[in-house]
């Protein structure tokens, strides 16, 4: 069974399950940046601090989009 069965087809579920990946993927990119500053790769920090700031639009998004859908729901 592939995961991607095993997942309820439901558009909250996938919305809550980008705002997870988003928000975990802001701490792994914390640390990465850290990793680059402790070795003085400048590149790698901006790099990987590019891609945290969309990680955040993102969970951002994703939260706001979920609680308005759930105030609807319950209307």
């Amino acid at each position: 069974m592939t995961e991607a069965s095993r997942q309820p087809k439901d558009k909250n579920y996938n919305l809550i399950a980008v705002l997870y990946h988003s928000s975990d993927n802001v701490e792994s990119l914390k640390t990465y940046i850290q990793d680059a500053e402790q070795e003085g790769d400048q590149e790698l920090v901006d790099f990987f601090g590019g891609i945290l700031e969309n990680n955040l639009k993102a969970a951002q998004s994703a939260k706001e989009m979920l609680v308005a859908r759930i105030q609807n729901e319950q209307e």
